[in-house]
């Protein structure tokens, strides 16, 4: 019989041994420096214990928590095994480094009669060892706090400096090199193999045609690797839609890092992302439930345009289970800027809503012919302001070319000019700068006048498109994400009372568009809602 097996009288205990990822390895207190010592203190105590089945070990886990798989399995084995009569750790400070989480293991232990032994600091079952074990675990918790309070300074230093503190976002790698004895250089750089799938997530997002969960999808099937961590565990290889959006949202790609409430705009990190593709993307999330984050709140189509007609507030999305059926429900916040209100409106289901707000878009939709005389009379329109864009054009551009012809005169006259006298050069280079800034400036000009026109043309066109499919585009939507855009698109504001919608407010330029064939509908309120006229804005 191995000498583990004998004193069989006292019955099994669990050996219990952690390293966190603060260099512990190195200092003594390694995984199998601790086994070797738990083992000891068994044989003392004269404990039996199977070192196949009774060793439960955390890696690379801090003991500031207890989401740690080994503890959760040891604690679980705990509670069902009767012949467990104690636990034996190398100090308190590997079960635990806070105080609450130490009395809780404790609670647990002693109500399982379950003894907790330190093989280090002869804490045991004794009174003595009992006072003892309280000291240490207060010890633990002290130093724990202090040791992070020095991590902490130490990483908001580093952002200080525009340095990432912590663990790479996905399309970088953490590197390090040591350069002394007892100090280490850290930096991170652009991991390309991730890099390029976070280029791609945001080029397909920021073309509007994506929801968060069909991007997730698409760059699911596409191939993207996802990363795997030796402490985390889960397994699952689906992408979560939380992953995508911190991606999304991440403005470490644009050089911006922020962390522990501290940001700098100046990080020292490569750049792989435009900034203009970052923005567009923004802009596309804004329109997606108005950039909200969708695992704060329950999700609804119509929830970010709802408002209630008695009290003003919003409206918020719920879900109730009623005879093993989930039941989704719309309901007045009752509050407004936090403060309550009084109201008296019920729980509507949601799908109560949808149908009658289909029904709404069967009232704003033209036919074809009317949004053709429509498309006839914006030409209309913008026949004048067409033509004074193009007197503008002209000058601009007759404008440019002088400066052009000046910028060609003036460095033929330095050509020809004596070098040497040096407040020639500084009176022809000064006068090629004033140019350069003018000829900017004229062209900004430029852009912004061709822009602008196009831009309302390119809006009218579009709602008058909308008009005439807006009911058939809501109801073939694929995904409910898409259909809360279409609404959003299409309406400002609706107002909810007593499980009905009872006023609407359309956008711009719907509203105009629209106004012919929904100004006698009841519903279609512009003076009340704060339409044109009107005084009444959301709150």
């Amino acid at each position: 019989m191995n000498q583990e097996l004998q004193n069989q009288e006292k019955g099994i205990c669990l050996i219990y041994l952690r390293v966190s990822t603060d260099g512990q390895a190195e200092k003594g207190i390694a995984i199998p420096t601790q086994q070797d010592k738990c083992i000891e203190a068994a044989r003392q105590y004269g404990y039996t214990f199977n070192p196949e089945t009774d060793i439960y070990k955390d890696e690379g886990e801090t003991g500031r928590n207890m989401d740690r798989a080994g503890l959760l399995d040891m604690l679980e084995r705990c509670k069902k095994d009767k012949s467990v009569k104690a636990v034996i750790v190398y100090d308190v400070s590997r079960l635990a480094r806070d105080r609450d989480d130490f009395s809780s293991i404790k609670v647990i232990l002693k109500k399982q009669k379950i003894d907790l032994v330190s093989a280090t600091e002869g804490i045991n079952s004794s009174a003595e060892g009992q006072m003892l074990e309280g000291m240490l675990s207060s010890i633990a918790e002290f130093q724990s706090l202090q040791h992070g309070r020095r991590v902490r300074l130490n990483m908001l230093t580093k952002l200080r400096d525009g340095l990432w503190p912590t663990r790479a976002p996905y399309g970088y790698v953490n590197k390090q090199e040591k350069i002394s004895t007892n100090k280490t250089r850290a930096w991170i750089e652009v991991n390309w193999a991730e890099a390029k799938w976070v280029q791609r997530a945001y080029e397909l997002f920021a073309t509007g045609n994506y929801s968060l969960r069909s991007l997730a999808a698409t760059l699911q099937a596409e191939g993207l690797p996802l990363r795997r961590y030796s402490n985390r565990r889960d397994t699952d290889n689906e992408i979560k839609l939380k992953f995508i959006e911190e991606i999304l949202k991440n403005k470490f790609y644009i050089g911006v890092v922020a962390w522990g409430g501290v940001v700098n705009n100046g990080g020292k990190h490569e750049l792989f992302l435009e900034k203009a593709l970052f923005d567009q993307v923004q802009a596309v999330l804004d329109a997606h439930n108005a950039g909200a984050s969708r695992f704060r709140r329950l999700f609804s189509v119509l929830k970010s345009i709802s408002y209630c007609d008695e009290c003003g507030s919003k409206m918020t999305a719920e879900e109730k289970v009623r005879a093993k059926k989930t039941l989704r429900y719309l309901r007045c916040l009752k509050a407004q800027h936090n403060t309550p209100v009084p109201c008296q409106q019920k729980y509507t289901q949601e799908h109560l809503f949808m149908e009658q707000f289909q029904e709404l878009l069967k009232k704003i939709q033209l036919p074809e012919s009317a949004a053709n005389k429509l498309r006839e009379r914006l030409r209309v329109l913008f026949g004048d302001e067409q033509s004074i864009y193009e007197k503008a054009r002209k000058d601009i551009l007759g404008q440019i070319e002088n400066i052009k012809h000046k910028k060609k005169n003036l460095v033929l006259q330095l050509i020809g000019a004596d070098q040497t006298k040096s407040a020639d050069v500084e009176l022809f280079q000064s006068v090629k700068t004033d140019l350069e800034a003018d000829e900017r400036r004229l062209n900004n000009d430029l852009a912004n006048a061709e822009s602008k026109i196009t831009g309302v043309v390119r809006t009218i066109e579009i709602a008058i498109s909308l008009t005439v499919n807006c009911q058939y585009m809501f109801i073939n939507a694929k995904e409910p994400e898409l259909q809360a855009l279409l609404a959003r698109t299409f309406f400002k504001e609706l107002r909810m009372k007593d499980g009905a919608i009872v006023k609407a407010v359309l956008n711009e330029p719907l509203d105009y568009i629209c106004r012919s064939k929904v100004q006698n509908h009841p519903v279609f309120n512009y003076e009340l809602l704060g339409g044109p006229g009107g005084n009444r804005t959301p709150d």
